[in-house]
């Protein structure tokens, strides 16, 4: 017959084994919810009549503001690794349009970056669609290689903003030049269904 002390040991040694368990699945399960997403959802989301890619390895969550697209490596949550964000939104002015908006929108988005450490490292037009898309690509000069994109797109009430990695900008800018106007009344239909 087992002591207390025995049994002590036995349920401390099952409740750490369970601990580990479900940290390990957390640290293995993260950076598997783009490749399943993409499984069940295909390469595209709808938003505000934008046919729009989701990049490869990212998946995306709707909520009611905005569409966010995350890419999370294996170590998230717990550890410092690389991650991204694309939120798609609309912004308080409902229509962008760069002879009336941009000089404000380049100015309050540098002092934002800037009180953030962030600095301006390019400006880029960028074509979405038969529109363009005016980029601010920031990046932090410490070396933990953090990027920020703030894009507007003219005539438009869509705005792309990307936090994260500097790896993942390149996916911003494909993502950016992949999106497509959703065509006819199916496609407006599609975009309260998808996601």
């Amino acid at each position: 017959m087992l002591g207390p002390r025995s049994k002590l040991t036995k349920l401390v040694i099952r409740l750490l084994a369970i601990f580990i368990g479900a940290l390990l699945t957390i640290l293995i399960a993260v950076p598997l919810l783009g490749p399943c997403w993409h499984l069940l959802h295909g390469d595209a989301i709808s938003f505000e009549g934008w046919r729009v890619p989701v990049p490869k390895g990212f998946y995306a969550r709707k909520s009611e503001t905005a569409t966010v697209m995350w890419k999370q490596s294996l170590g998230i949550p717990f550890f410092n690794v690389p991650y991204g964000h694309i939120s798609l939104f609309r912004p308080p002015q409902q229509v962008f349009s760069f002879d009336r908006n941009y000089g404000r929108f380049k100015s309050e988005l540098i002092q934002d970056a800037s009180e953030k450490g962030y600095r301006l490292r390019s400006e880029r037009t960028v074509s979405v669609g038969d529109k363009p898309a005016y980029c601010l690509e920031f990046k932090r000069p410490s070396p933990d290689a953090r990027s920020l994109v703030r894009c507007v797109v003219e005539g438009s009430p869509l705005a792309i903003f990307y936090e994260g990695d500097s790896k993942y900008v390149p996916d911003v800018f494909a993502t950016l030049q992949g999106i497509s106007r959703e065509n006819g009344p199916m496609g407006m239909l599609q975009k309260s269904s998808r996601l």
